[in-house]
């Protein structure tokens, strides 16, 4: 399951350029990222897009010519954290979320100059961005200074993607899998079990599945 960290801060304070900087920085070093962001308001989309979403559609998909997709879902509820990070491939190393205020994950501010006292909770505070003197437990970096500030997010945020292994027995007879095969079934079956209640860092999960014998049908 990804890691999180939440970029947060006042309107127009830079959190957007922050993190793509982080993005950029993190890229090079051999991680996949991720972002979300939270915005008032509906997305703009093509017009026929956004006839199918006001009919009623769950869902829309765009395709785009270039590569790549974009999907926009209709929900009732904000999604929490937890909900977007279970939705992500599971290569994803890290999910960088603005404008999300979900306690318990890792955030770095950005504190402009003259602003008033820290918004986030001390607990989650890992680092402030601010060309300010500010002290505290917590890294302070400059505005500049994504290098050392990406260093600290590898250290405290990312974890070692943890080596995967699994033993798959059809009808009693093992059956070797690949390494995308492992991908395709252990990876996302160890992501949903993790968002389970009381479920934290699972070690061993065993799933059986069972279907009647096709003999067993009569018509």
């Amino acid at each position: 399951m990804a890691a999180v960290l939440r970029v947060v801060g006042p309107p127009g304070s830079g959190k957007t350029l922050l993190i793509v900087s982080l993005v950029e920085a993190l890229r090079q070093r051999g991680y996949r990222i991720a972002s979300a962001v939270r915005r008032e308001g509906t997305p703009q989309l093509d017009p026929e897009s956004e006839r199918l979403i006001a009919a009623g559609a769950v869902a829309t998909v765009v395709v785009l010519a270039g590569g790549g997709r974009v999907t926009v879902e209709r929900s009732l509820a904000l999604p929490a954290l937890r909900d977007i990070v279970a939705a992500l491939d599971p290569q994803v190393d890290l999910l960088l979320a603005e404008g999300f205020e979900d306690a318990g994950y890792p955030a770095v501010e950005l504190s402009p100059p003259g602003a008033p006292a820290l918004a986030t909770a001390p607990a989650d505070l890992i680092a402030v961005v601010s060309s300010d003197e500010l002290r505290g437990s917590f890294a302070s970096f400059g505005p500049g200074e994504i290098g050392g500030l990406a260093e600290l997010v590898e250290s405290a945020v990312l974890v070692p993607r943890p080596e995967v292994s699994m033993q798959l027995s059809v009808d009693g007879r093992t059956v070797q899998g690949s390494g995308f095969v492992t991908d395709m079934i252990a990876r996302p079956v160890l992501t949903m079990v993790e968002q389970l209640k009381g479920v934290r860092w699972p070690s061993a999960v065993r799933l059986t599945i069972r279907r009647r014998p096709r003999d067993g049908w009569h018509g």
